[in-house]
């Protein structure tokens, strides 16, 4: 058994010791903790009181979910703190801004035509991060891979860093995210041919309901164009997709 005075005690939760300012009597669990179906062994439960208390860390590493000290707001952050976009909010011609979550649902009935059993129906949470350009993305591009050839002239590679997490999809079936699923354009809307760039941790693989990916994606776009943008999941006709600012 341990006894806390009164006073602060050093420490963190997220180190996973616990900081008390006043007389609390705390003895080690004698029972086991699951999370998630299995046995919590990453930290020490303790009882508090009649509460059980564990370090928040290693409970967040257990749950898969980040956990971290923000030191310029002093709070502790658990999970994604991107801001969650609602539907409609971003558009074409007001694309979402770098680190917002959109979330993107695919509908394959028409009037016409039914093609889910071609591509299943899903709905996934995308966000683009880490946007790099000119000749730091040239740089990288060229490490990774000696035969890329240079951008063309009046042109400049463009690199974003894709996050993707698949929430539903139809049948259960998984769902293949690359760099073909998306499409670069300029600031005034003109479509940018897609480039075929071998580089490292670039964004292709299949995941199934509950798995994330991420990955980098490659543009090459004008020199000048301020704006660029992204755009996830367009159909045939430019519709139903969403967009990101690349700036």
């Amino acid at each position: 058994m341990k006894k806390f005075l009164s006073g602060i005690l050093t420490g963190t939760i997220l180190t996973g010791t616990i900081a008390f300012a006043a007389t609390y009597t705390a003895e080690d669990a004698r029972f086991k903790v699951f999370v998630e179906g299995q046995e919590f062994t990453n930290g020490k439960a303790v009882v508090i009181n009649g509460s059980t208390y564990l370090p928040l860390k290693a409970v967040g590493q257990a749950l898969g979910v980040e956990v971290n000290w923000n030191d310029e707001q002093h709070q502790v952050e658990v999970g994604n703190q991107s801001p969650v976009a609602q539907n409609n909010d971003y558009s074409r011609t007001n694309p979402a801004p770098i680190n917002t979550v959109q979330t993107y649902t695919r509908t394959n009935k028409y009037d016409f035509i039914d093609l889910s059993s071609i591509t299943p129906d899903y709905s996934a949470a995308v966000r683009i991060s880490d946007v790099i350009r000119g000749e730091k993305a040239w740089e990288k591009i060229k490490k990774d891979n000696m035969f890329n050839e240079d951008a063309k002239d009046g042109y400049e590679y463009i690199i974003a860093k894709v996050h993707f997490s698949l929430l539903t999809a139809q049948n259960d079936v998984s769902i293949n995210v690359n760099s073909y699923n998306f499409d670069f354009y300029s600031g005034n809307n003109e479509k940018y041919d897609y480039q075929f760039v071998s580089i490292e941790g670039g964004l292709s693989t299949d995941i199934f309901v509950g798995g994330t990916a991420e990955g980098y994606i490659v543009g090459m776009v004008k020199k000048d164009d301020a704006n660029p943008k992204v755009a996830y999941g367009l159909d045939y006709n430019g519709q139903n997709g969403i967009w990101f600012a690349l700036k």
